[in-house]
C-alpha cells in the first residue's frame, strides 16, 4: 500500500498549519541547535512514516541518531486515547519539548492518506494547547467525513 502525507490547509487562510510549524522550526534552528535537532528528527520521522506506512509504524520503533551520533528511539505514532480515530505523531527532544502533530487516516483503494491537521510542542504532559488542537482536529475529521473532496483529490486530476 502506498502512503501519502497531506498537510491540511486552513479553509480561511489557506495556510497549512503543520507544514508551517515545521518550516518555522527549520528557520529558528539556524540559531538554535536544539530546534534544528528537533526539526531533523521530525523530517526523518515523516520519512519513516511514509516509507513504512501507518500500520507498520504502530508496531515498529523509529530508530535513528542525533547529530552528535547518539541513538534516538521512539514509538512515532499512537492512537489518541478517547479520541480514536485521531492519531498522534510524536518526536521528543530534550529541553526543546515534545513535538506532537494530530492527524487521521483515509484510504482510497491501495493508497493510505494521512491528513495532518495541527501541531504543537508540549512542555508538560497535560498541555491545554494540545487539547485545543485535538478538538480542532476532531472538527476537521467530522467535516472530512461529510465532504472529503474539500480536503483531498478523489478523482486523481490534481485538484482538491
Amino acid at each position: 500500500m502506498k502512503t501519502v502525507i497531506e498537510f491540511v490547509a486552513d479553509p480561511n487562510t489557506g495556510e497549512q498549519p503543520v507544514l508551517e510549524f515545521i518550516r518555522q522550526l527549520a528557520v529558528k534552528g539556524r540559531n538554535d541547535p536544539d530546534k534544528l535537532q528537533l526539526y531533523k528528527l521530525i523530517i526523518r520521522g515523516l520519512d519513516f512514516l511514509k516509507r513504512y506506512g501507518l500500520q507498520e509504524s504502530f508496531k515498529k520503533y523509529f530508530e535513528t541518531h542525533s547529530e552528535d551520533g547518539r541513538p534516538y528511539t521512539i514509538m512515532l505514532v499512537k492512537y489518541l486515547r478517547n479520541h480514536v480515530p485521531l492519531i498522534e505523531f510524536r518526536v521528543n527532544w530534550k529541553a526543546e519539548g515534545a513535538f506532537r502533530a494530530v492527524f487521521f487516516e483515509h484510504q482510497i483503494e491501495d493508497t493510505q492518506i494521512l491528513l495532518f491537521v495541527q501541531s504543537v510542542v508540549k512542555q508538560t504532559t497535560h498541555d491545554p494547547e494540545f487539547e485545543r488542537i485535538v478538538k480542532e482536529t476532531e472538527t476537521v475529521h467530522s467535516n472530512f467525513l461529510l465532504h472529503p473532496e474539500q480536503y483531498i483529490n478523489l478523482l486523481g486530476d490534481g485538484k482538491p
